[in-house]
C-alpha cells in the first residue's frame, strides 16, 4: 500500500525532531542553557558566609558529574576551603587538577564528546564541557597548596606550589603560539574591528589593564614566602624575582629579595617575616552583549559573552600591627582582569564559531519558511532563540583581586587588627626566629572576613 502521509508533514516532523535532538544533546551537557551560570552561581558567593545547606548541597553533587564537572569542582572545592572543610577542599581540588590533566593528554575532540561538538555548533558553546581557563589552573594549584599548608602537609605543599609555577611557564610558551594564529586568523577573517564593538568595550577595558591571562605575580610570591620558610632560599630567590618581573609595583618585593639573596649567602636572620594575603572580593560575571557580524546574507545580530563596562573601585585591607605600624595590602593579581583577558582572546574563535552559526540560521529558517510550514518555521525560529544564549560559564568564587601585605617583627607574640570593607577582625600570631607566618584573609564582600593563621614555618638553618 502506498504511503499516503503528506510530505510536508514528514518534512515538519524532522524539523521538530532535529530541535529535540539538538535541546537534549545540550541539557545533557550543561546545566547553563537555561539557567544562566552566573544566576546559579549567586547561591555558590553565598554559601562561603552562610555555609551550604541541604538543597545547595544536593545540586552540587549533581553537577560535579555532569559534563560541566571541572567547573563544579572548583566552585565547591573554593566554597568548602573558605568554610574550613579542607578535606573536601583537597578531594575536590585533586579531582579538579586531575581533569585538568586528562584533558591535555587526550585529543580536543574526543569519540564521546562528538555529540557534544555537533551540539555546539548547532546551538552555543554551553554544549561543549567546561574546560577551564589558564588563570583558573593557576589559582587551583597555588589554591590547593594553601590547603596542604594548612594541614601540615608541607611536602605536598610545596609539589603544587612547583605545578603553579610550571603551568605558568609552559601556558605562557603555548599561549604566544595561539596568539599568533590567532591574530593571523583574525587578520584573514576582518573580525578585529569587529572585536573593537561598543558593546565589547568593557571587556576590552578590563582586559587591557594586565599584560595576559596567565601571569600571576600573587602564585609566585606565595610560593616565595613558602619556599623562603622552609630554607628553599635558592627556588625562593627566583619565585621573588618573577613576582617582581610580572608586578613591580609591589613595593616591599625589592627588600624581599634583598633579603632573601642575604640569607642564601648564609646571612643570619633573626627576625620573623609575617605576610597577610587577602583575597579579595569575586571575579565579576560575564555578561550577554550583541555584536553585528558579516554573513554572505547579511549583518546579523549575535550573542557573546562580555563584561561590564561599570568601573569598580579595589578595597584594600587595611592592617595594624598592634597600637604601632598600619600598613595597606597591594594589588599583586587582578584576577577579573586576568579572566577578561582570557575571554579576549579567545573572542575570536568564538566570533569565528558564530559567524558559522548564522549561516546556518539563516539556511534552516529560510528553508522553514519553504517547506516545513507554519509549524516548521516556528521550529526554527525556536531553535534560534535557544541558540543565542552566550556562554557565560567562568569559575566566580574566584577573589577579584589578590592582595599581599608584609611585616618584619622581632620573635614573640604579636596582634594584627584587620579592617576591610564588610568588617574586622584580629588576629595574633607567635613567630620565633627566622621564621615566616601567613595570615589568609578572605573577603568575599558578602559577610565578615574569613580569616586564618597557617602552621608557623620555622627553618633553623
Amino acid at each position: 500500500m502506498a504511503n499516503t502521509r503528506p510530505t510536508w508533514l514528514i518534512k515538519t516532523l524532522r524539523g521538530v525532531l532535529l530541535l529535540c535532538y539538538t535541546i537534549f544533546l545540550i541539557s545533557c551537557s550543561t546545566s547553563s542553557l537555561f539557567n544562566p551560570y552566573p544566576e546559579q552561581a549567586r547561591a555558590y558567593r553565598a554559601a562561603t558566609s552562610t555555609g551550604i545547606d541541604n538543597a545547595l548541597r544536593k545540586k552540587l553533587d549533581q553537577r560535579v558529574r555532569s559534563k560541566d564537572q571541572l567547573l563544579y569542582l572548583q566552585e565547591r572545592g573554593r566554597i568548602t576551603q573558605i568554610l574550613g572543610d579542607l578535606q573536601q577542599s583537597q578531594t575536590d581540588y585533586d579531582a579538579a587538577i586531575n581533569i585538568y590533566r586528562a584533558n591535555e593528554d587526550a585529543a580536543y575532540i574526543r569519540l564521546g564528546e562528538t555529540g557534544a561538538g555537533v551540539g555546539a555548533l548547532l546551538v552555543n558553546d554551553n554544549a561543549l564541557a567546561y574546560r577551564g581557563d589558564d588563570y583558573e589552573r593557576i589559582m587551583l594549584h597555588s589554591l590547593q597548596a594553601l590547603n596542604y599548608w594548612q594541614g601540615g602537609q608541607l611536602s605536598a605543599a610545596a609539589v603544587e606550589f612547583r605545578r603553579a609555577a610550571h603551568h605558568q611557564t609552559m601556558a605562557a610558551q603555548k599561549r604566544e603560539k595561539e596568539i599568533l594564529k590567532a591574530s593571523e586568523n583574525a587578520a584573514s577573517q576582518d573580525t578585529e574591528q569587529l572585536l573593537q564593538h561598543p558593546s565589547l568595550s568593557g571587556l576590552n577595558t578590563a582586559a587591557a589593564s594586565v599584560r595576559n591571562s596567565i601571569e600571576n605575580a600573587y602564585a609566585y610570591y606565595l610560593a616565595g614566602v613558602f619556599r623562603e620558610g622552609i630554607g628553599d632560599y635558592n627556588n625562593a630567590l627566583v619565585d621573588y624575582k618573577r613576582a617582581y618581573q610580572i608586578n613591580p609595583r609591589l613595593s616591599f618585593l625589592p627588600a624581599d629579595i634583598e633579603r632573601t639573596a642575604h640569607k642564601q649567602r648564609g646571612g643570619l636572620n633573626q627576625e620573623a617575616l609575617v605576610v597577610v594575603a587577602y583575597e579579595q572580593g569575586f571575579i565579576p560575571p560575564r555578561v550577554p552583549s550583541s555584536l553585528p557580524i558579516p554573513t554572505d546574507h547579511g549583518y546579523v545580530m549575535v550573542s557573546l559573552p562580555a563584561y561590564s563596562a561599570t568601573p569598580t573601585a579595589t578595597p584594600q585591607l587595611r592592617i595594624q600591627q598592634g597600637t604601632g605600624t598600619t600598613a595597606y595590602t597591594e594589588v599583586a593579581a587582578r584576577l577579573s582582569a586576568m579572566a577578561a583577558r582570557a575571554l579576549s582572546e579567545s573572542m575570536t574563535a568564538m566570533v569565528t564559531r558564530q559567524t558559522v552559526r548564522a549561516s546556518l540560521k539563516y539556511e534552516t529558517q529560510k528553508q522553514a519558511n519553504e517547506s516545513l510550514g507554519a509549524l516548521g518555521a516556528f521550529t526554527a525560529q525556536l531553535y534560534h532563540l535557544i541558540s543565542e544564549q552566550p556562554d557565560l560559564r567562568s569559575w566566580l568564587t574566584l577573589p577579584a583581586t589578590a592582595q599581599i601585605a608584609r611585616f618584619t617583627v622581632p620573635p614573640g607574640q604579636h596582634t594584627f587588627q584587620l579592617f576591610g570593607p564588610n568588617g574586622s577582625a584580629n588576629v595574633t600570631v607567635r613567630t620565633t626566629p627566622n621564621s615566616v607566618a601567613l595570615i589568609r584573609v578572605i573577603d568575599g564582600a558578602q559577610g565578615p572576613l574569613h580569616t586564618t593563621v597557617l602552621p608557623l614555618l620555622e627553618n633553623t638553618r
